[in-house]
């Protein structure tokens, strides 16, 4: 059961706050923060909640490496200029 851990609290390492595990749980999208192993693993057993309730793709997903920031603002200007052009 995925919301089993919901209500436990822990603190996020890149927000520098407590949250409650399901924030960390659904925060990627729907899926877990690339991060959730970091901060988890001494509550529970993290790894194996992971490979319980999420396919080899999503683990794929959940832990790939996020983009660097300059890619990720360059996609979002391109985006934008498209939606300009097209109004």
């Amino acid at each position: 059961m995925k919301e089993q851990y919901d209500s436990q609290e822990g603190y996020c390492k890149m927000l520098g706050h407590f949250l409650t595990f399901e924030y960390c749980r659904t925060s990627n999208k729907g899926l877990p923060c690339g991060k959730v192993l970091d901060c988890w693993f001494e509550s529970f057993a993290i790894q194996d909640w992971i490979g319980k309730n999420f396919s080899p793709a999503e683990q794929k997903t959940i832990f790939e490496a996020p983009k660097p920031k300059v890619i990720s603002l360059t996609e979002i200007l391109e985006q934008a200029q498209q939606r300009l052009k097209t109004n």
